[in-house]
């Protein structure tokens, strides 16, 4: 169970595999353990680096906040500290708007970037809501409602009938810590490339689900409308999080493309 000591920052992370190095970046308050689907196949390639932002999973921060560029300063710390000089990068969610300002910020440091449910601005709506269940563990509820609400607005009604039908339970993170999540969306309400994204030269995989109700697929279409030479896949019937098995090939393919 490695740790970085970064930025002020003791950063929980795994890595595996050997190769080129491939980041992965979390969303809001994913760990580890978010892309494990993708990381076998990933690994017998490449060097596959996951780690847990500041204010989720076993990352240890101050807690006094944090500010959209702590998160690109930690990738790029973490990056220095591994001595990954240039590496392929994949983010979903909130970890798609870091990789969006990595890539802007140090394009010298990345051969490809992947960007999957991707915005760029945080949609009010989403914020309304996640901030809203985030103050309701802050006054007393149990955090594992965070989890559940935000499945809600992650997966699709199919999904849902599906897991009724078959009698399985939605599976749901526990022991978040709503003080680190609260610190998450203040960084996340910070973000907005609408005016910048136009500037990413690293070539670029944009993926989207069509049935995302959480960040609409016209925001994807912003990004990958404007930046130069960016490859698009959409999927149907897929809502905010997408099974890594749904695009891996593409990703495989977009990385491979830019192996030099």
């Amino acid at each position: 169970m490695p740790f970085a000591n970064i930025n002020g920052i003791e950063m929980h992370y795994h890595e595996e595999g050997e190769g080129n190095p491939v980041v992965l970046i979390n969303g809001f308050s994913g760990d580890t353990s978010f892309f494990k689907q993708m990381i076998p196949e990933l690994s017998s390639k490449y060097r596959v680096i996951t780690f847990d932002n500041r204010g989720a999973g076993l990352t240890r921060y101050p807690g006094n906040g944090i500010m959209k560029q702590d998160f690109v300063d930690d990738v790029l710390a973490l990056m220095d500290h591994l001595h990954v000089f240039k590496a392929h990068m994949l983010g979903w969610s909130m970890g798609a708007h870091i990789a969006q300002e990595f890539a802007l910020q140090h394009p010298e440091r990345l051969k490809s970037l992947t960007l999957v449910s991707a915005y760029p601005y945080r949609p009010a709506r989403s914020s309304y809501f996640m901030n809203g269940i985030v103050d309701c563990a802050l006054k007393g509820a149990d955090p594992e409602y965070i989890s559940m609400m935000t499945n809600a607005f992650c997966f699709t009604e199919n999904f849902f009938a599906d897991h009724e039908a078959k009698g399985r339970p939605v599976r749901s993170l526990k022991n978040l810590d709503p003080h680190g999540l609260k610190d998450q969306m203040g960084a996340l309400d910070e973000f907005d490339t609408r005016e910048t994204v136009c500037n990413i030269s690293v070539p670029t995989l944009s993926i989207h689900g069509l049935s995302d109700i959480m960040v609409e697929p016209k925001l994807g279409d912003y990004i990958s409308d404007r930046i130069p030479g960016c490859k698009v896949m959409r999927i149907p019937d897929v809502g905010h999080i997408i099974r890594t098995d749904l695009y891996s090939r593409e990703f495989m393919e977009h990385i491979r493309a830019n192996d030099c």
